[in-house]
Formats: structure tokens, sequence, C-alpha cells
């Protein structure tokens, strides 16, 4: 028992520490020097998946009642002229034109004549003609008005008026036709069986090496870990700072690479009567005050949320860490403050790294590539923490893939539009037994049968332009906020875990809409983004050696938008609504064996459903349906060493 609950408990709540830190708990293999231990490891992962998985898109454009009442009436005039082109009685041409002029000259004014125009098969003239309709349809209103006895200037108001109104209904009419043979329908579908490896962040397959060096009394030392896992090489273009980015190709470059991992840094710590100082070179995953409730690892299904959705880590790909902690017995118990600046994620001009080692950066630069956060945890109780995450949309931000921000920057925002975020969060230590912080829980059994843990946090962007909103509906630059949960039950015959998670704002809508939609500045759509995730695993051995799982994991997410205005294209939108669903679902069983490794086996299902309909120009429907589908059946292990 004490074994399952010791392997649960520690696998749960240890799964945000980086690779480091996370194995140096393990204490794998362990050497002796005459200037400290150094400890080293190695672990892999990977899951093979089999499946099937089928998308269908359907697309119609429809003239709406508005349009058909414009095209009929447009039609009526249209006959009404057409026959006027060839009468010789009062409703001809020359007729028309003749009264109009001589009434319209009784009071000083000007009439145009009604044109004799012929449309042409393309309907290539078709404003000359609409507009020799609505002049005609005009002029015989007139007429008809005078008739009856009105006074000259009625008659030509009349005039103005009937033909303003068949020449909207003209517009209307051309309008509805251009839109639905412009926007193209489509009705398809495909399917297909599949074989691949995941998770796609690692290529599918995630091997590292890790060491680690501390000095006796614990106070220097060292962290570094390599990964076959491409991906990671790529956070900073470190192997040709002058090839262009549309040359590199992740997959073929990155096939060979041996990538540095999350830690390749040198550190030591300095003590006072009041607090600890920490100091750190390189690059690292510092996470004193990062969320704890992670994703389900290799047992993933899509959109699952991680620790930094719930509060982010402090990391840097080559730069500066400093933190104060304060000291158990010391006024500044439970008192958490740290910095970093990343010296390879320059923002603003070149980087340090892409260049020479002794190239420098702007101070500017430096300190808006910066995180500082400060925390106060009560023993057993909560923590509290805030940070400000320096953050750029400029091209030259290295932390995220290129496309990350670009379409901010094809809309012409730059680096000072945005300046990162403010994070806020509060935890509620739970039945954790009187743990000093969430990396250092009770686990006695006697003591802690059951143990929980809560985290609610916060992301407040800070936005210097409001119409940048719009071009990133997430947490990037709107608000969002996160919410998880984890905890065991009956000394780790059940361990389980979620987030509960929404945002709102602004949206152009161009990336949910298939690029049918997207909104101009300033009249961005209405959107709401919530979801939630959960994941269960149940002991079905109790009474035996204890290292069967059985666990069911799934979440749902849904994106709900509206808005009323222009398109960027020219075109306006009316009443337009887009709501999007994506569901999954898995069922594993798990084997552990040898402390946290372990194999596991299931069946699992991806659903996507999406809908979008609204009134463009106000003449035509347009209305998407869109479903995607996958069942797969995933076979995964991982291994430490």
């Amino acid at each position: 028992m004490k074994k399952i609950i010791a392997a649960a408990s520690a696998l749960a709540l240890t799964a945000g520490l980086a690779f480091g830190e996370t194995h140096e708990t393990l204490k794998a293999r362990t050497l002796q020097t005459g200037v400290g231990d150094i400890s080293f490891g190695a672990w892999g992962r990977s899951t093979f998946n089999v499946g099937h998985e089928s998308n269908s898109t359907k697309i119609t454009v429809d003239a709406n009642s508005t349009a058909k009442n414009a095209e009929s009436e447009f039609m009526k005039a249209a006959m009404a002229y057409e026959a006027a082109k060839v009468a010789t009685d009062a409703s001809s041409l020359t007729y028309v034109n003749t009264a109009v002029g001589m009434a319209a000259s009784s009071v000083g004014a000007e009439a145009n004549n009604v044109k004799n125009v012929t449309l042409a098969a393309d309907s290539s003239n078709f404003a000359e003609y609409a507009e020799a309709v609505a002049t005609y349809a005009g002029y015989t209103a007139a007429l008809t008005a005078y008739g009856k006895g009105a006074d000259v200037p009625t008659v030509l108001g009349t005039a103005k008026s009937v033909g303003g109104q068949v020449g909207d209904y003209a517009t209307k009419y051309a309008t509805a036709k251009a839109l639905v043979a412009a926007i193209e329908e489509k009705d398809e579908s495909s399917s297909r069986n599949y074989a691949g490896l995941a998770p796609d962040w690692s290529y599918g397959s995630r091997v590292g090496f890790w060491i680690i060096g501390r000095t006796p009394d614990e106070h220097f030392g060292f962290d570094f870990n390599l990964d076959s896992d491409a991906r990671a090489l790529f956070v900073h273009k470190l192997w040709d700072s002058n090839e262009s980015a549309d040359k590199v190709n992740y997959n073929e470059d990155g096939k060979y690479a041996v990538a540095i991992g999350d830690q390749a840094k040198i550190w030591g710590l300095f003590d006072n009567d009041l607090f600890q100082t920490k100091v750190a070179f390189g690059r690292m995953r510092e996470q004193e005050l990062r969320g704890t409730i992670g994703d389900f690892g290799q047992r993933e299904s899509g959109d699952v949320k991680s620790e930094d959705d719930i509060f982010q880590e402090i990391w840097t790909a080559t730069g500066l860490f400093a933190s104060i902690k304060g000291n158990e017995d010391s006024p500044l118990a439970g008192f958490y403050m740290n910095g970093a600046v990343d010296f390879a994620g320059t923002l603003g001009g070149e980087s340090a790294a892409d260049t020479d080692s002794g190239k420098s950066v702007r101070l500017y630069d430096a300190v808006r590539d910066s995180q500082f956060g400060i925390g106060y945890t009560l023993p057993g109780l909560f923590q509290i923490k805030a940070q400000y995450w320096g953050d750029s949309i400029s091209e030259s931000n290295y932390r995220y893939e290129k496309a990350k921000y670009a379409s901010a920057r094809a809309a012409g925002f730059d680096m000072n539009d945005y300046y990162g975020r403010m994070e806020f969060g509060i935890d509620w230590l739970g039945f954790m037994g009187g743990a000093t912080s969430f990396l250092d829980p009770n686990l006695n059994l006697s003591e802690t049968p059951n143990a929980n843990l809560i985290e609610l946090g916060l992301k407040l962007p800070l936005v210097s332009k409001s119409e940048l909103r719009e071009y990133d509906p997430e947490k990037f630059y709107n608000w969002y906020a996160c919410l998880g949960t984890m905890g065991v039950i009956k000394q780790g015959f059940i361990m389980y875990k979620g987030h509960v998670w929404g945002g709102m704002g602004t949206s152009n809508l161009s990336q949910y809409s298939y690029g049918l939609v997207s909104m101009k500045a300033n009249e961005g759509a209405d959107i709401v983004m919530a979801g939630a995730d959960f994941l269960a695993e149940v002991c079905i051995n109790p009474f035996g050696k204890q290292d069967v799982f059985v666990g069911l994991s799934g979440n749902y997410n849904i994106t709900s938008a509206n808005a009323s205005g222009n398109m960027t294209s020219g075109l306006s939108v009316k009443d337009l609504k887009l709501n999007q669903h994506k569901i999954a679902a898995e069922v594993y069983v798990k084997k552990t064996f040898a402390a946290n490794n372990f194999m596991f086996a299931g069946i699992a299902g991806d659903f996507t459903l999406q809908s979008m309909e609204g009134s463009v120009n106000d003449v035509v429907d347009l209305k998407y349906d869109g479903k995607a589908s996958k069942f797969y059946m995933p076979i995964g292990v991982e291994l430490f060493f």
C-alpha cells in the first residue's frame, strides 16, 4: 500500500517540476567526488497510435428574403422598362422623357433622359442598365402623380424617391448574385486510416539524458539535460543566425539534432538570517510559483490545460535568474520573490545568441523580455502570488514560433502595442497534511489518507491598443482564468485531476471561420471560450502487487462568438453567430513497474463540431458546418533510468 501511494502521489505532486529538479528527487544514479555529488540518468517516452479519422465541410450561401424581394421588384421595373423601349404610346421612353423635361423646365430644373440600354449577356453593364431602369421607374411614377394633380416639386420628388428605391433593389439584387457566385459552396468529406507516433510536441518520441552536480553543502551546482526532442532546438535559432525563416525545415533540420532540453544552468545559494538568495545563469525553468496541476502526459486528449495555464513558470533560453526566499524561522517565512531576463529571446533587435558571445543587447530590450514574480505561502493553508511576464509581438521574439503573432503583425501592430501580461494566483493547499508548499507535501499515510490541491490563476494582458485584442482571443490579448484541482483518495486507490477554464474578449474570427470571415479593426466579434478536462485513475488490484490501474480522461471545450460589423473584404456582416465544440475521451489500462516507469494501452476518440451562420451585406445567408472525428488506440511507455 505504501508503495502505491508513494508512487501515485509523487507522480501527481511533482508533475510540474523541470527535468533537473524532478530527477534530482529520484536520485537514480549518484557519483560522489571530492568537490560534491553528481547525479545522472536517462528517460524516454513515446506513444504509438493507430486509428481512423474523418472530416466533413459544408458551406452554403443563399440569397435571403430581402434579396429575393429586391430581385422580384427590380425585375418588375425591368420588364416595364423593356416594354417602354418598344412602346409607341404614353409609356414609351420618348414620351416619358419629353413630359418629364417639360415639367422640370417649368420650375427651372433639369431632368436626365432615360437611356435606352441593352443588358449585356454577361451582365457586365448591369450598373448602367439598372440606372436606366430606376430612372424610368421614377419618371413614370412622377407622371402618375402629376396626372393626379400633384404640383411640380412633388412630381420631381416622387421621381427621385421611386427611382432611388428601384436603384436600391438593383444594388441588393446584384450584390446577392455576386456574393452567391463568389463564395465557394462546399459539401465534401474525407476519411482515412492512419498510424503514427505521439505526442506531436516531441516529434513522436522523446529520449533524454540529465546530469546535475551539487557541492557538499548544496549551495552551488549545475543542472543540465540533453533531449532528442528536435523542437527544443528551435526555441531559438542557434544553428544558423543568417538562415531566413522561410528556409527553415523543422523536420529535416532537426532530425539529426541533439537539443538542449529545459535546463542548462549554473546556480548558487547565499544565506543570511532572514532569507536565502539564489542566482542562476543559463537556460532554465524555475517553478517555485508555477502552477502544479498539469496535463495528462502521454494519455493526453486534445486541448487539455497545463500548469502554465494556471500560473506561468519562469523560463529563459539564455538568461539570468535571481530569487529571494524567506527562511522558515525568520519574519520572512513564506515570502518568495524572483526575477529573470532572457537575452536569447530579445524582442527589439538582434539577439546576442544569434551572432557571437560578445554581442550585447539594449537595456530596454532586456527589460521588455523579463519576468518578475512574488508570492507568499501560509503553510498548510494557501499560497498567493503575482507576476509580470514580459512579451512582444515583434518578429524577433524567439519565445514562440514565428506564426504566433503573425496575424497581429500583418495588421500593422508592433512591439509597443503589447507588453506582456500580469498574472495572479491563489492556491488552497487543501488536505495536504501541513505542506509548506506544493513541492513539500506530507505523504504520511496515517495523517493524509486523502490529499487535495486547488489552484486558481488569472491572466490580464497589457495591451496599449485595444483593437489588438481582436487578433487573438486566447490568453495573450484577452483575459483568461483557469481553475485546477488534483488529489488522491483512500491512500492512492484513486488519483484525479482536472481543470475548468474560461476567457472572453474580442476576435476578428479569421482563425475560427476558416477564412470566410475576417472583421475590420474596432469591429471584432464578442467571443467567449470555456472548457473543462479531467482524469481519474483507479487501482484495480489493491490486494495484489498494486501496479495495475484503469484510467479515464476527457475534456470539453466550447467557443462561442457573435458579431455585426464590417469585414476586411469591404463587406458587412450582421447577426453572425459561431459555435465550436470539442469533445475528447479516453479509457486506458496502465501497468507500473520500477518506481515511475509504466506502460499503457487504451481507446480514445476526439470530436469537433463547428457551425457558423450570418447575413452578409444583409442580402445573403452564409452558413458553415464542419465535423471532424478521430478514433484511435494508443499504446505507450515511459521509462526512467
